[in-house]
């Protein structure tokens, strides 16, 4: 299947091993399958983004943009950032179908993977933390280590997350009681 041709090279690429890597796994969601499906020479992969691995990182940093969209703008509405933060995260997840295992067992043998991701999600996690910290600074959040409340507020919807693609029919998370629990303990 050629994608369409009015899409940019890097989408074409990108949408393409996103495509090739639900279907094939990461073993077979090969640099010369992606490029045929994207309708260029797989050079033309290699001069983009240099190897498979930097290619999927790039389309995992691309899945979040609109969750680090949310993050890098506080409102001043602390309640409300957080809905939107919750909100977009788990449809990120639910887009990603599949994706993020593949590739998460991916990256645990490939070392090259493992690296290009840890580089694309590091701008992702300093822009989590900010938004952390500006609203300590604004004293509506405890002092504690950003780390802290960010595993506090995302760790139920990592859970939330994994057991819903895993399980299906499992019960939808309560964004709005989880940021009412969040807020209880870490609200100044």
């Amino acid at each position: 299947m050629r994608l369409h041709s009015s899409r940019s090279t890097d989408d074409r690429l990108l949408e393409a091993a996103l495509e090739l890597l639900g279907e094939r796994g990461y073993e077979g969601a090969t640099t010369r399958r992606i490029a045929e499906r994207a309708g260029v020479a797989e050079v033309t992969l290699f001069r983009r983004f240099g190897s498979k691995a930097r290619l999927l990182a790039e389309a995992v940093r691309r899945a979040g943009a609109d969750f680090e969209e949310a993050a890098a703008r506080p409102s001043g509405d602390l309640k409300a950032d957080l809905h939107a933060l919750a909100g977009r995260y788990l449809r990120q997840w639910r887009r990603a179908g599949t994706f993020p295992f593949v590739v998460a067992g991916a990256a645990a043998r490939e070392p090259e993977l493992r690296r290009a991701l840890e580089e694309a999600l590091a701008g992702r996690l300093a822009t989590v933390r900010a938004f952390f910290e500006h609203y300590q600074r604004q004293g509506e959040l405890r002092p504690a280590p950003a780390g802290s409340l960010i595993h506090a507020f995302f760790g139920p919807l990592v859970s939330a997350a994994l057991f819903g693609a895993a399980l299906e029919g499992a019960p939808a998370l309560d964004v709005e009681a989880h940021v009412e629990g969040f807020l209880g303990g870490w609200a100044a």
